[in-house]
């Protein structure tokens, strides 16, 4: 087998060389990867609430998520888990949806804490999508193009991109662009919709586009830049009601549920190479916005449950209106010592700024004028929020050979980040005309502290190690939109997590069979949950402490020259270890024992290749089989939205023959057409009608080309 190669610990290394558990997905495997929950299913431990491409599909990694198991409409990633695009920090809680795997070198997935190199968010692990950079010795270009149907779906799919690589300047300047467009029919059909009925209402289209320019000005002195533009436009929610409807492929919702968002991400690295060390500068900025629209018709039965003061008109109906814009600026410069001397460190430092703003509205079209009432805009609800948030520290690892099999290696991290936040509220229903007197609330948090990990390896033969790692992580606090007279939880504290983790990367029967196999402890305090203050203020509180552990391996093998076979298995124990009565200032408690939501307690995979020569051509073909077991949506059945999702199966296989320039292939995802629960809404705050169920795309058959120059 060929060395894996990864940059998890910001210096090239092999997996062997790697102390920790990591997962790196090829180029070749992202070719059959349509999002983030594709990538899932290669890695032991990492789970993703797919909510489709409408809505940020949380990660969790071994574990460590408490929140519910919801709509998601305004959240991220679930905060436990950081993603980057190559050195680029994406912005946790309003993470873009359905990041593009298009033209990428690999995807890396750290399993467990990267408190000390990658700070903030990372209590869990870190995604990183490493994308392709510009070749300066040849010139070449790759056309592809995907069409498939979707059971379910009236029209087809169509995905297709370009990349084009030219070196300017031969070994010296190279620009490399990408171009592609995905669109995908919806399968979801909505007979109620106020404006009449409409068929695959869940279509999506993304476009994207990158150009990266590299400059090798000198053997020592490297220059690289990059911008990348993606537009996705969502035409509703990838869920449906059948427990309402009667039928699986069937929502209810009065409004379609649109969303748009935006994405730009500059950034410039420099590179310099002293002999004795190399000097990395890296600036970036980070732009994304999004706009949403919800239907709310069903959550006002909460405020009014005898139907006596919004049911009273007969037309009655909401819907939500949000924006969100994120700006994130960030500059990191480090220096790494060469690997092949015996004591070996890196030394960096980190900045960053987000400034965020949302503006949300609850629009209740003539509901005013059946009141009466001089309200023109027919807003019900008005809520505006924006952050500024500082970020500043420093980190660093040293690593030893205490013996030519016996390594040795410590880090830490010191952070300090500045939280400005604000949040202004009005009900402006019984406000006459269009001016909107907001009430603000302002908060600020500061807070510093200091990570550490340690690890040792050792290295039985050039094939075998094993390796122990203690490793820190923590995830920022911050301020809460509640009044200063309310004297309580104005600030939340950031949560740690600590891992214990004994772990080996091994080859074996020469390089035929390669095994990573570990097993983990994690402790995980002052765990941050929604909750409510005063019964009136959404506010982070602070819960106490839960624990996970768990047994993650990774198998590939070369069965002969033309078989090969991949295996990954998990199991993942996650749970409270503290009760915490009225955790949320609703009246609601939890208890140790309680199973942490959003995690299969296993999960795994298995797939099959098969490769031939066929004269001058090559056939390959691969089958693939993936099983999630129960996942919880909330702590218990004392909390709203509880329920219990069963565990399912899905396969995928495919065939390509590979002639000259050509590549030609058909493909088929979730051959059995399962029809899988990824996450759900209950009656208990929408009722019967406004629930609903995510689930996972039906059986899907396509063909694909692509040409290579």
């Amino acid at each position: 087998m060929e060395e894996i190669i990864v940059t998890a610990s910001k210096r090239e290394q092999t997996l062997n060389e790697f102390s920790g558990s990591v997962t790196a997905i090829s180029s070749d495997a992202l070719d059959f990867s349509s999002g983030i929950h594709d990538i899932a299913r290669l890695v032991p431990g990492f789970a993703v609430l797919d909510t489709g491409p409408r809505d940020s599909s949380s990660l969790i990694i071994r574990g460590l998520r408490v929140e519910e198991v919801g709509e998601n409409d305004l959240g991220g990633d679930g905060g436990s888990v950081a993603s980057y695009v190559d050195n680029i920090p994406l912005q946790g809680y309003f993470l873009p949806p359905a990041f593009g795997l298009k033209d990428l070198e690999r995807v890396e997935v750290l399993r467990g804490p990267q408190g000390t190199l990658y700070g903030n968010a990372s209590i869990g692990g870190l995604v990183r999508y490493i994308t392709a950079k510009p070749d300066l010795t040849k010139s070449s270009l790759t056309a592809s193009m995907k069409v498939s149907q979707t059971k379910e779906s009236d029209d087809l799919n169509y995905d297709t991109d370009l990349v084009i690589n030219a070196p300017l300047i031969n070994d010296t300047l190279g620009v490399r662009l990408m171009l592609g467009k995905t669109e995908n029919q919806g399968f979801i059909d909505n007979p109620y919709l106020l404006g009449g009925a409409q068929k695959d209402i869940n279509d999506d289209e993304t476009e994207q586009a990158r150009v990266s320019v590299l400059w090798q000005a000198t053997d020592e002195f490297s220059l690289a830049g990059s911008y990348h533009y993606q537009k996705n436009e969502v035409g509703d929610r990838q869920a449906t009601n059948e427990s309402f409807t009667g039928d699986k492929y069937t929502v209810a919702s009065r409004y379609r549920q649109p969303m748009e968002g935006e994405l730009e991400l500059l950034s410039l690295d420099a590179d310099y190479d002293f002999q004795w060390a190399s000097l990395t500068v890296s600036a970036s900025r980070y732009e994304y916005e999004n706009n949403k629209a919800a239907d709310q018709t069903d959550l006002y039965t909460l405020f009014d449950p005898d139907g006596e003061f919004y049911f009273q008109y007969e037309d009655f109906s909401a819907i939500n209106a949000s924006n969100v814009t994120v700006d994130k600026d960030n500059l990191e410069v480090r220096l790494v010592s060469p690997d092949t001397q015996a004591f070996r460190w890196l030394v960096g430092a980190f900045y960053s700024t987000d400034d965020a703003d949302l503006i949300r509205a609850d629009i209740v079209p003539g509901f005013a004028d059946f009141l009466g009432l001089n309200r023109p805009d027919d807003i019900d609800l008005f809520e505006l929020q924006t952050e500024d948030l500082k970020e500043r520290s420093v980190y660093g690892e040293l690593a030893y050979d205490l013996t030519s099999k016996w390594e040795v290696l410590v880090g830490a991290r010191s952070f300090r980040y500045e939280d400005e936040f604000t949040a202004c509220y009005v009900f402006p229903l019984f406000i006459e005309g269009t001016d909107l007197p907001l009430d603000c609330v302002e908060n600020n948090d500061d807070h510093d502290g200091t990570l550490g990990k340690f690890s040792t390896k050792y290295q039985f033969t050039p094939e075998q190690n094993i390796y122990f790692t203690i490793a820190e992580g923590y995830r920022r606090g911050g301020a809460n939109p509640i009044p200063a007279e309310v004297a309580q939880n104005l600030m939340y504290a950031p949560d740690t997590s600590v891992n214990y983790e004994l772990g080996s990367h091994s080859y074996f029967l020469d390089k035929k069979l390669h095994i990573s196999a570990s097993i983990y402890y994690i402790d995980w305090e002052d765990i941050q949950v929604s909750g409510v203050v005063e019964q009136a203020y959404n506010a982070i509180l602070n819960a106490k402490s839960a624990r996970s552990k768990g047994v993650e391996l990774e198998v590939t093998g070369n069965l002969s020259d033309r078989f090969s076979v991949w295996t990954n298995f998990s199991y993942t124990n996650a749970e409270l270890t503290e009760d915490v009565i009225n955790f949320n200032g609703n009246g609601e408690n939890i208890y140790a024992g309680d199973r942490l939501p959003g995690s299969p307690e296993q999960q795994w995979s298995v797939g099959l290749d098969y490769s031939q020569p066929i004269n001058t051509a090559s056939l390959d073909a691969g089958l693939s089989i993936s099983r999630s077991d129960e996942v919880y949506t909330m702590l218990n059945d004392e909390l709203a939205n509880y329920d219990r999702l069963s565990g399912f199966t899905t396969a995928n296989a495919r065939i390509f023959l590979t002639f000259d320039q050509w590549r030609l292939g058909a493909f088929v995802n979730n051959i059995s057409n399962t029809r899988g629960i990824t996450g759900k809404r209950t009656t208990e705050w929408y009722g019967e009608r406004g629930q609903f169920e995510y689930i996972t795309r039906p059986r899907t058959i396509g063909v694909s080309l692509r040409y290579r120059y």
